[in-house]
């Protein structure tokens, strides 16, 4: 113990800790590590700390202070000290002792366990009940580029996902490039390609970029990929995993994903249209959105009513059942809602009518940006 607070002058260590002036000094140094450790105590069950990075440390301005005093900028939030510095030879410099042959080595800082909660970057937020086809929405918006779980059973997304969606001035999106592409389960997906690779057919093929680089020079965009020479607009797209009845009440995976909805520019739900009830499900979701957090249902700027192509089997009976049930599903988004929300159904596996959904999803990102854009104006200008 000794060893790891005391530096000894060579050969000095055994004479030194009979010296009254070294029992002294190590007394009192007892003393002051007895203190820290009981305010560092203090500090951890009395204060705890909460801190939101996003917000800025503000400065208290002291009406008092003498005019032209320079602010000083903010040095941050202080989460652990570092260890103090040990003392030297001259510091138990005394009357009685003119030649200590002892210092300290100094104290290690201070070690903590931080919780950190991170709170997704997303423009839109995906919010729907387990398997809507959330994540092959991505996949398709995105045009395979987003890695997600897809599979028919719930739950299947633990983790949110943030894929990105790029769009041309024409309204073309770079997954809607896929013409033709199949967005199948994971399982099913990997189980074909794994059973090509075996037969050797992707021996010649281009990879997906110089594919992509391919067919920007056919068409006499020079080389390189498409979207880096004719992309207008971007925005990030969320994917969380499936919200339950009661997943306010922690049922199901609980709230612990819903922190990464609250600074999404806008949400949008995604709702099994082929169900015997989509708005049953669209109750459900806006319910528990409001029990998590008063009024982030406001967010919510569209109803995407996913798997359409499996109700209309071609003949005109099936075609006919399908438009009235999404007459009914906007007639409970206008009345039970009491919003004006977009509906569009579309089929995320067979990626139709997402041209639609992208034109949509740009407008919110726009509107949304102009409106902070506004309101940190304001915030800044003088009454």
């Amino acid at each position: 113990m000794r060893d790891r607070r005391w530096v000894h002058y060579p050969r000095s260590s055994e004479s030194n800790v009979e010296r009254d002036a070294f029992k002294e000094a190590e007394q009192v140094l007892y003393n002051q590590e007895r203190e820290r450790r009981y305010a560092r105590r203090k500090r951890e069950i009395e204060q705890p700390i909460y801190l939101d990075l996003e917000k800025e440390v503000e400065l208290e301005n002291d009406p008092n202070s003498p005019l032209g005093l320079r602010r000083t900028d903010s040095m941050g939030h202080l989460i652990a000290s570092g260890g103090q510095g040990g003392l030297g030879n001259p510091h138990f410099l005394s009357q009685e002792n003119r030649s200590p042959k002892f210092a300290t080595r100094g104290h290690e800082g201070e070690r903590i366990t931080l919780s950190l909660e991170l709170k997704l970057l997303a423009d839109i937020g995906l919010v729907g009940i387990p398997n809507a086809g959330k994540s092959t929405l991505l996949r398709a918006l995105t045009g395979g580029r987003a890695k997600t779980e897809v599979a028919g059973y719930a739950f299947t997304t633990l983790n949110p996902v943030v894929g990105v969606v790029r769009v041309a001035a024409d309204g073309e999106f770079e997954g809607g490039l896929s013409e033709g592409a199949v967005h199948d389960e994971t399982m099913v997906e990997e189980a074909q390609n794994q059973a090509r690779m075996e037969q050797g057919a992707f021996a010649e093929v281009l990879t997906r970029n110089q594919q992509a680089q391919s067919d920007a020079l056919e068409r006499g965009y020079g080389a390189g990929h498409r979207f880096d020479i004719v992309e207008h607009f971007r925005f990030t797209i969320a994917d969380n995993p499936g919200l339950i009845s009661k997943a306010s009440e922690n049922v199901g995976l609980g709230h612990s994903f819903l922190r990464s909805m609250e600074r999404s520019l806008a949400l949008v739900y995604v709702v099994d249209f082929s169900g015997p009830a989509p708005w049953d499900d669209l109750s459900v979701l806006r319910d528990e959105l409001e029990q998590y957090l008063p009024g982030m249902s406001g967010k919510a700027r569209m109803v995407i009513a996913n798997k359409a192509d499996l109700l209309a089997d071609g003949d005109t009976a099936s075609i006919e059942d399908a438009k009235l049930k999404l007459k009914q599903l906007e007639e409970f988004v206008e009345q039970e809602l009491r919003r004006v929300l977009d509906v569009v159904p579309i089929s995320a596996k067979f990626s139709q009518n997402l041209k639609k959904v992208v034109g949509l999803m740009q407008g919110y990102v726009v509107d949304a940006k102009e409106s902070l854009r506004t309101e940190e104006l304001q915030g800044d200008s003088f009454p």
